[in-house]
């Protein structure tokens, strides 16, 4: 309530905002990139082929929040919408692909195949490497930071050994090598790195018709029984890296803006850019730090029993 006055849940959230600007301290291009970010994650891509919005469950209100806010920050700038965005400088912005009046590719094969059921993950890539995978078993491991080449596109593209969290420098003070205590002013970057390198492999736990488009692929695998793939590539590697200790988790997103260090676990940490990719992923840690790691094959044989192959 404002002075009698019930607030809308737009006007709450630039309240909140302006309570807490913690994107104040960002320069134009920094502010406009992770509006971008936002813009791509907000929309979907629906199954009649239109891009549209997550509904009003927490995600969906999650991603309208941050677009109020961010929205917040240009009035305060530059005023009143569309003031800040008339020089075009979000038309690059990468957002799913219609194809309405047609109904996605991606949809209409899935349904030809069986659709997805809840709990199942997908393999996303070239038929030309997924065939392997998915009749043989031959599966590809790769150290974390082969993600950095920059060769790849941009979805898949990541400094997996590190984040760096963004915060507000208010009541921050350090401290130099001869005790003196100095007031921080403005934003404070922290760059959180993994003392060694780690073998990953990934995949997706949803399936959302925009990810052919987002991963330049052609094919996918839904794997309705990810738990006995998981295990098979538990073992298999068991045998050839004996000295690594396995496990699978999804991806935890975090805004950089807003979280801790404290809660940055940087194997499973990625930037809230990448939220729409809902990521799950196996990982080899090394039982020593190890900087120096090269791919290697593993063979978990055919995968029909559990799993199944989608092309568009």
């Amino acid at each position: 309530m404002q002075g009698g006055k019930k607030l809308v849940r737009h006007e709450m959230w630039r309240h909140e905002y302006r309570s807490h600007r913690y994107m104040e301290f960002l320069s134009k291009i920094e502010l406009e990139d992770r509006t971008k970010q936002i813009i791509s994650n907000m929309t979907i891509l629906s199954s009649e082929g239109k891009i549209g919005l997550h509904g009003t469950n927490q995600h969906g209100k999650y991603w309208l929040q941050v677009w109020t806010h961010a929205l917040e920050e240009f009035a305060i700038r530059y005023g009143p919408y569309p003031n800040g965005f008339t020089d075009g400088s979000m038309s690059n912005a990468e957002i799913v692909k219609a194809s309405f009046p047609e109904p996605p590719k991606a949809a209409t094969v899935l349904e030809q195949a069986g659709g997805f059921s809840e709990g199942a993950i997908c393999k996303f890539g070239k038929y030309e490497h997924l065939d392997g995978m998915f009749n043989k078993g031959h599966i590809r491991i790769a150290p974390a930071s082969y993600y950095k080449d920059p060769s790849l596109n941009n979805a898949i593209r990541d400094d997996e050994l590190s984040f760096e969290v963004q915060t507000r420098a208010d009541g921050l003070i350090f401290e130099d090598l001869q005790g003196v205590k100095i007031p921080a002013f403005g934003q404070v970057k922290f760059k959180l790195e993994s003392n060694t390198n780690y073998y990953v492999h990934c995949f997706a736990s949803k399936y959302t018709y925009r990810e052919y488009d987002d991963f330049d692929a052609d094919c996918c695998i839904v794997i309705d029984k990810p738990r006995e793939l998981f295990q098979k590539m538990m073992k298999a590697v068991k045998k050839v890296k004996p000295d690594f200790k396995g496990f699978a988790s999804p991806v935890k997103y975090l805004d950089p803006l807003n979280v801790s260090p404290e809660d940055v676990n940087v194997f499973l940490a990625k930037h809230f850019k990448y939220s729409y990719q809902n990521e799950v992923r196996t990982i080899w840690l090394p039982e020593e730090p190890r900087m120096q790691l090269e791919p290697f094959f593993i063979n978990v044989g055919p995968m029909a029993s559990y799993a199944r192959m989608v092309r568009i």
